[in-house]
């Protein structure tokens, strides 16, 4: 049974995974449907006004607001699980083979959305709560539980061995970190900045209109960010595990000889000991007796 190939861990072989999963192998459940599923929820939020329009601030329009927010962030939850879980297919797999079904890994990520909805409120309380103190408490608390969702969808536990998960995979790798957080901001950037240069180059179309545009752009440019991430958690999984304690070959010791205590063995022929020639020759000296004076 051939191992599957592991990239390094890099943001760039992360989003390159992504990419390719995302664009060229599975667009369909990775890109369509996902918008599909949001299309209802975007189409409200620009149809219903906001409070801050004319006659947004009334109570029906408010309790509708809520309603599509809720439903919306149920979908981007269901959405993630499930991508998730076809990340992990293809990583175990190798890239010579299809994904796992989309209705199973929908199965999947619905059972553990109630995790994952704790997990993501917790998290994004504890950046809150170390952003107030100073940016630095918040950006080491993002740092070291940027991982915790992926950890309570595919390691199947609990919302705080998902942290504890988390924290202990973060350990020392800060720049792989920022790399990930940099190559995300840039592909968000691109897409509010290509919809602020559409409504500079068409002046006749509103603000609104284009901000509905990046929202849709976004959904799909979500799809290849949660991919990413998760190559990189599974990445880093895979190098945890590979590197546990115990394994033969995990830490190169001294000699065979040295490393258990044992003496080194000799070769017996014609009746002469002959000693391994690396072995210590201070025990040759010792063995000869005291030398005459």
């Amino acid at each position: 049974m051939s191992t599957p190939h592991r990239p390094p861990t890099s943001a760039r072989h992360a989003f390159a995974l992504a990419f390719d999963l995302a664009v060229r192998r599975d667009a369909l459940q990775s890109l369509l449907i996902p918008l599909l599923l949001h299309a209802p929820w975007l189409v409200l939020q620009a149809v219903v006004p906001t409070p801050e329009e004319p006659g947004g601030f009334v109570a029906g329009n408010l309790m509708l607001s809520s309603v599509i927010l809720v439903g919306d962030f149920v979908v981007s939850l269901l959405v993630a699980a499930m991508l998730r879980f076809r990340a992990r297919s293809v990583y175990e797999s190798g890239p010579s083979h299809r994904p796992a079904p989309a209705l199973q890994c929908y199965a999947r990520g619905a059972r553990r959305l109630p995790w994952l909805f704790a997990a993501e409120l917790l998290r994004n309380a504890a950046i809150f709560g170390g952003g107030l103190l100073l940016l630095l408490p918040g950006i080491w608390v993002g740092f070291r539980f940027s991982l915790a969702t992926e950890a309570v969808v595919l390691g199947r536990t609990g919302v705080i061995g998902a942290f504890g998960r988390s924290y202990s995979l973060t350990e020392a790798r800060l720049e792989r970190w920022l790399e990930m957080i940099a190559f995300s901001v840039v592909m968000v950037l691109c897409v509010l900045f290509s919809c602020a240069l559409g409504f500079l180059a068409f002046p006749s179309t509103s603000w609104s209109t284009w901000a509905t545009v990046a929202l849709f752009l976004l959904s799909l440019v979500m799809s290849v960010i949660q991919y990413a991430w998760t190559f990189f958690y599974l990445h880093l999984e895979d190098t945890d595990e590979g590197a546990a304690p115990g394994e033969p070959g995990a830490a190169a010791g001294p000699g065979p000889g040295l490393a258990t205590g044992q003496p080194r063995l000799t070769v017996v022929e014609g009746g002469r000991r002959q000693h391994d020639a690396s072995a210590p020759k201070i025990a040759d000296d010792a063995e000869a007796g005291p030398k005459p004076l």
